[in-house]
């Protein structure tokens, strides 16, 4: 196909209007002025239900998660341009035309909108048209009169389980009132967001009239016409509009009327891109493949005014046999139409995930190929789906820590008419990604299988565009009950969707409180915070990082199995079994950079022939250098390695290196790690921040039993990126759980496992890269139970120093540890400077019950630091300080701990404390009550 483009800004040519074009900067679209737009009185679009994608499957998205939000502007293809919108029109992109359609993105914007049941497209269309005219000439709470908007657009879909369907009439709200849109008076017009979508549009020639006659006709052919064109689209059953531009009483008959199919919008775009299918194209619509940026606008939230409604709608349910039933009762003292107790009666069946995230928007991401894989295994098709919920739950610190994910999520689709009782099948999460169930989802007791019911609010837009939307109205949910003394769970919400997301006016959604009438289901629940945490990827607003063709025919990659993808482009995946060069840095260096080259200096002298055969030896992309997450900025002491696979045809007898800095090991077991892609130069800085919100994102997944070894992190680079800007990837080991009697720990040389049974003997706990043990003295593990762990500390002599601070002694510790410095830098009685001394080792003084009852001052809490001298000084000199003290352990130190990960505060150190030492009571494990506390701030 001829991919000729044509400027925005010139009527295009018979040769240009014939050909395919394509926009080839979608980041950079300019609006059309509607003074350069031809007259079109009419458009009518058409939405489906499911999506082809070639891949050799189909991605049911269908009927929860894509939402059109197609409005019509004109055509900037034909006619003359001064006679398609006289007046305020609603905004599109022509991006490109083929002979038979155009492809066009639509603005957000907001819509004002009436619905009803009728048998006749024409006659609902003018019964709507008279709503909408009321409105627009002062049916509001303002009496505020404005002009009209153009097109009016009639929103229906064919029939299907009788032959009266359901109508919605929509105009654009004019711009100047959208800030504070005027209230309609009559509860049957509603406003709502249409958020930014990418519509098919076919012209069609034909009076106002004669349009709901022709429309299914025209409708049906269209869909003919993509699917032969093999254009991705959401099936033939699903939505179609009719826009109307000039007046209904015209009688011209060559009148240009357009049919709009949903091609996507971001959420859609979003979802194939989280699930990598956006990468060759083949999901977007044909002009868009190839195109690299694709980036959507959004309305800021803050632009959004509360647009709830008076009254709920009950024509909402396309497939009413396919509805859950319930029984909807007015609420006792609440006098508004929009709050409702329903309770659900009959059989229905729902299918239930809960997606390893912290975020609201990547929830519905990641649970609907979980969930559609389970529907294909089931005899529930995907045409019996009427709506999602996702219920957000608030997390209960007790049970999953503070930590991470403020808030978790479980995602259904629900089946109606089904048969007996209802009945709830949960997909679990992937078994080959490791991964649990949070506390706080185990312990939500969710009143779905009771006959108390919920109460319900319902409230119209497009739910994954407007969280500050779902979370007002919850809280006016809740307020309203609380004011009534009514009870219900409050710990998690539950929000409803009824509409398939190729819907584009008046949707209909719920927040739904399980009841609870005898309030006896009120204990341990945390209080819901009215907010839904939203992930780094839904404001994003620059090309996503991807592999792209990376590894494709010009480069050999490692080979690997994504086992699953997670939130901000995360993935987890394995390396299949394999040989890998290493090499390390034969000296210390004072910068990762310097330290990077004289390991990467040895490694191309081999790679280039400086090997046993004299035989060169072609790279395996990416090349990764080993990141060491302790480095103190500043330091000397800086070494790495850096690693490639070894190519297939050297797999088998790798040829033996001449330098004693590199070598080469078979990785027998697969591996586990997380990937995080990003552009940027190594050395800018941005390793670092990278680096952080990758432990951020992960540290958040805690609750899900994911683990990572700090100790295995390698920065992965596609290109020279010393010089310039190049695609760069940062993995991280993911820890697997030990079986039973073993504790998994890494070498310090390679990150290689290693297994040993605690059984037999100690452990040696891992520590940082590079660390000398005279500096990190080792710590094992005698014996690893599943919450904690016996450790000893071996014998050792150390100098201590104790006295009474005020507050953290992290923050405020120069007064407990000055003097110990004092005593290595010569403040001893031999006046002697020693070098090479340990960590410090923190003691906090544990007060009991009563102690702390008849209260402490904050100025009189003790704490103690010891540091551990080196093994060399036989003769350990007195200290001239008598504040200090020498401590000897001949037989070392037993107790017990807990790992914590990250910066250890006051904060995080006294829940660690807390919390281990609740767990030995638990366990009936005898310890020192009034014994010192130690913490270590060797991390």
């Amino acid at each position: 196909m001829n991919n000729s483009t044509c400027p925005l800004n010139v009527a295009p040519s018979n040769d240009c209007a014939n050909s395919h074009k394509v926009l080839q900067n979608l980041s950079s679209w300019r609006r059309y002025r509607t003074d350069n737009i031809p007259t079109h009185r009419y458009c009518l679009a058409v939405l489906g239900r499911t999506v082809e994608v070639t891949m050799g499957y189909k991605v049911l998205l269908a009927t929860f998660l894509l939402v059109c939000a197609g409005v019509c502007q004109g055509d900037t293809t034909s006619e003359d341009s001064a006679t398609v919108c006289t007046g305020e029109c609603a905004e599109f992109e022509l991006l490109c035309s083929t002979p038979e359609y155009d492809v066009r993105r639509y603005k957000s914007a907001l819509w004002v909108s009436t619905t009803m049941p009728d048998l006749s497209l024409s006659q609902a269309t003018a019964r709507g048209r008279k709503r909408l005219h009321d409105y627009f000439r002062g049916a509001n709470d303002k009496r505020l009169k404005t002009s009209y908007t153009a097109p009016m657009v009639t929103q229906t879909r064919e029939p299907s389980e009788s032959p009266v369907r359901e109508i919605t009439v929509s105009m654009p709200l004019p711009k100047k009132v959208t800030k504070s849109p005027p209230t309609p008076t009559d509860s049957r017009v509603v406003i709502d967001l249409v958020p930014e979508t990418i519509m098919y549009v076919k012209k069609f020639a034909g009076r106002s009239p004669s349009v709901g006659f022709i429309a299914d006709l025209e409708a049906r052919n269209f869909f003919k016409t993509l699917k032969t064109k093999k254009e991705p689209f959401y099936g033939n059953d699903g939505y179609y509009y009719v826009a109307q531009y000039g007046s209904p009483g015209s009688s011209d008959r060559n009148m240009h009327n357009e049919i709009w199919v949903f091609a996507m919008n971001e959420r859609s775009y979003k979802y194939l891109e989280f699930n990598d299918q956006t990468a060759d194209g083949r999901v977007l619509p044909k002009c868009l493949r190839g195109v690299e940026t694709m980036v959507w606008e959004k309305m800021d939230q803050s632009d959004i005014p509360l647009l709830t409604r008076k009254q709920c709608s009950t024509t909402y349910c396309q497939a009413s046999n396919n509805c859950p039933k319930a029984e909807t009762e007015k609420v006792e003292g609440i006098d508004d139409m929009s709050i409702r107790l329903k309770i659900f009666k009959g059989g229905s069946r729902s299918f239930v995930y809960t997606p390893p995230t912290c975020h609201y928007d990547t929830a519905s991401h990641a649970s609907l190929g979980p969930l559609v894989e389970s529907l294909k295994a089931s005899d529930v098709s995907s045409s019996e789906i009427n709506l999602m919920v996702t219920v957000v739950m608030e997390k209960r610190e007790e049970l999953d820590g503070k930590n991470s994910c403020q808030k978790f999520f479980k995602v259904k689709f629900v089946a109606g008419g089904a048969k007996g009782s209802r009945s709830r099948e949960d997909v679990e999460m992937k078994e080959e990604a490791g991964l649990q169930m949070p506390k706080t989802v185990e312990a939500l007791h969710q009143g779905e299988d009771s006959v108390s019911g919920v109460y319900s609010k319902c409230f119209g837009g497009n739910a994954y565009y407007e969280p500050t939307t779902i979370a007002s109205t919850a809280k006016m949910l809740m307020e309203r009950l609380k004011d009534k003394k009514k009870c219900f769970l409050g710990d998690h919400i539950s929000v409803v969707e009824y509409h398939p997301q190729y819907r584009l006016f008046d949707r209909h959604n719920e927040i739904h409180l399980d009841a609870d009438p005898d309030c006896s289901d009120q204990e341990g629940r945390p209080e819901f915070t009215f907010n839904l945490p939203l992930s780094k990827d839904y404001s994003r607003t620059d090309m996503r990082p991807s592999l792209g063709d990376q590894c494709d025919t010009h480069h050999q990659c490692p080979n690997t199995t994504t086992i699953m993808r997670l939130e901000n482009n995360l993935e987890m995946f394995q390396y299949a079994p394999g040989s890998w060069f290493l090499s390390k840095s034969p000296t210390k260096s004072c910068s990762i950079r310097e330290a990077f080259n004289k390991a990467l200096n040895p490694f191309l002298s081999y790679l280039n022939g400086k090997n046993e055969g004299n035989s060169k030896i072609d790279m395996i992309i990416p090349l990764y250098g080993k990141v060491n997450a302790f480095a103190q900025p500043g330091s000397c002491e800086t070494v790495t390695t850096v690693s490639t696979m070894v190519p297939g045809n050297f797999a088998d007898n790798p040829l033996k290196p001449i330098e004693d800095t590199v070598s080469v090991q078979r990785l027998e077991a697969e591996k586990r790690f997380i990937r995080s892609l990003y552009k940027g130069k190594v050395g800018s800085g941005e390793l670092e921040r990278h680096l952080i919100g990758l432990i951020v994102d992960v540290g958040n997944l805690k609750p899900f039993g994911l683990e990572y070894n700090p100790q295995n992190m390698w920065l992965a680079t596609y290109g020279d990126a010393r010089t310039r800007e190049e695609l760069l990837e940062v993995v991280i080991e993911v820890k697997k759980a030990p079986k039973d009697g073993q504790d998994v720990i890494m070498s310090e040389e390679t990150g290689d496992e290693r297994k040993e049974d605690a059984s037999d003997g100690k452990v040696a706990l891992p520590k940082p890269e590079g660390c000398s043990e005279s500096v990190c003295p080792t710590v094992y593990v005698t014996k690893n139970h599943s919450n904690f762990m016996e450790l000893l500390l071996p014998s050792r002599r150390s100098v201590c120093h104790l006295t009474k601070l005020c507050g953290d002694p992290r923050t405020s510790g120069r007064q407990l540890i000055r003097p110990i410095l004092g005593y290595f830098n010569g403040d001893n009685s031999a006046n002697k400077k020693i070098k090479n001394f340990a960590v410090p080792l923190f003691k906090v003084r544990l007060y009991s019950a009563e102690e702390e009852e008849k209260g402490i001052s904050p100025c009189d809490r003790e704490y103690q630091a010891c540091v551990r001298l080196p093994d060399e000084y036989k003769d350990i000199p007195e200290p001239n300080n008598k504040e200090l003290s020498i401590f000897t352990a001949s037989k070392g130190l037993h107790g017990y701990g807990i790992a914590v990960r990250g910066h250890v505060s006051e904060a995080v150190a006294s829940e660690a404390t807390s919390t281990l030492m609740q767990t030995l009571d638990k366990e009936n494990v005898p310890y020192d009550k009034a014994s010192e506390n130690c913490r270590s701030i060797q991390e």
